[in-house]
C-alpha cells in the first residue's frame, strides 16, 4: 500500500450556474483518483464552462485549492463534448484525457 501522507479533500464542480455539490474524498501521494459525476444533459450547453475543484481546509474556517480543471462545452452532433480551457492559476498535475463521461 502506499505511504505518502493522506489528506482530506472535498471535490465540486460547477456547469455555467448549476454547482453541484461537494463530495468528501481522501487524496494519497502517489496515487490517483478518478472522479466521476453525473450531470443532466440539459446543463450542457454550448459554450458553457464545466469546473472542477478539490479543496482542502487551510486552517479553520478558509479552504486551499489543491487542484482545479476548466473545459467548455462543445456539441459533437447530438453529443456533449468537452474542449480544455487555458487555466491561468498554479500549475497541477497534468489530467488531460484522464475525463470519463458516465
Amino acid at each position: 500500500m502506499g505511504e505518502g501522507p493522506k489528506t482530506e479533500a472535498t471535490s465540486r464542480f460547477q456547469i455555467g450556474s448549476f454547482t453541484g455539490r461537494d463530495t468528501a474524498l481522501t487524496v494519497q501521494a502517489d496515487f490517483n483518483t478518478i472522479l466521476r459525476f453525473r450531470i443532466p444533459e440539459e446543463l450542457f450547453r454550448d459554450r458553457e464552462r464545466f469546473t472542477v475543484e478539490i479543496r482542502t481546509t487551510a486552517s479553520p474556517g478558509s479552504e486551499a485549492v489543491l487542484w482545479t480543471k476548466r473545459w467548455e462545452v462543445a456539441w459533437r452532433g447530438t453529443t456533449p463534448s468537452l474542449e480544455p480551457v487555458a487555466d491561468l492559476s498554479l500549475p497541477g498535475p497534468d489530467f488531460s484525457g484522464d475525463l470519463q463521461g458516465s
